[in-house]
C-alpha cells in the first residue's frame, strides 16, 4: 500500500513541476527591449530617450513599441512556447546611425521570432527557428504617480480656520485685526 500511495505522489509532483514549469509565459505589459542579436542595448544619455521598447496588447493580440527611431505597431500570434509576429507597421523617420542600426536589428528580430522563453518572471528571451536568442527583453516596472501637490478642501479649510497662520507671500496684504 505505501508503494501505491508513494507512486502516486510522485507522479502528482512530476506532473505539478512540469505544468509549472512549462507554462506559457506572461506577455501583457510594457517589456524594455535589453538585448539584440546577442548584444546588450546600451545608447548614451543623449538617446536614452530614444530606448527600445515592445508592449504587448494579448487581449488583443497587438504590439506597439519603439524600434529605435521609429514607432512600431503590429501583431503577433502567442500559443505555447510559439510567438510570430506580423510585419511591423513603423513610421519613417530617419535618426543617428547608432539608432537606424539598433533598429534594423529589433525589426530583423521580430521578423524571425519563432519561440519565447521565461528566463524569470521579469526577463524574457525571443528565439529564432534554430533557437537563438534573437531579443531579450525584461519587464517594464511602472513608475508609481507623483503625490498631488495641490492643497485638498480639508486643507484650507484647517488653514482657513487656523488664526495663526502666517502668509508666506512677501506681497501678500494681511489685514488688521
Amino acid at each position: 500500500m505505501k508503494k501505491v500511495f508513494y507512486a502516486v505522489l510522485a507522479a502528482a509532483a512530476g506532473i505539478f513541476a512540469v505544468s509549472s514549469c512549462c507554462s506559457q509565459p506572461e506577455l501583457n505589459g510594457t517589456w524594455d527591449i535589453t538585448s539584440v542579436a546577442g548584444e546588450q542595448v546600451v545608447l548614451s544619455d543623449s538617446l536614452s530617450a530614444a530606448a527600445p521598447f515592445i508592449e504587448f496588447n494579448t487581449a488583443e493580440g497587438r504590439f506597439h513599441g519603439n524600434a529605435g527611431c521609429n514607432i512600431m505597431n503590429g501583431t503577433y500570434t502567442f500559443a505555447g512556447d510559439s510567438l510570430s509576429f506580423s510585419q511591423a507597421a513603423t513610421t519613417m523617420m530617419a535618426g543617428p546611425q547608432e539608432l537606424m542600426e539598433l533598429e534594423a536589428k529589433v525589426l530583423n528580430a521580430l521578423n524571425t521570432a519563432a519561440t519565447v522563453k521565461t528566463v524569470s518572471t521579469d526577463v524574457l528571451q525571443i528565439c529564432d527557428a534554430e533557437g537563438n536568442v534573437a531579443m531579450e527583453l525584461t519587464r517594464r516596472v511602472e513608475a508609481a504617480e507623483p503625490a498631488a501637490e495641490c492643497a485638498t478642501e480639508a486643507d484650507t479649510t484647517a488653514v482657513a480656520a487656523d488664526s495663526t497662520a502666517v502668509a508666506t507671500d512677501p506681497t501678500a496684504v494681511v489685514p488688521a485685526e
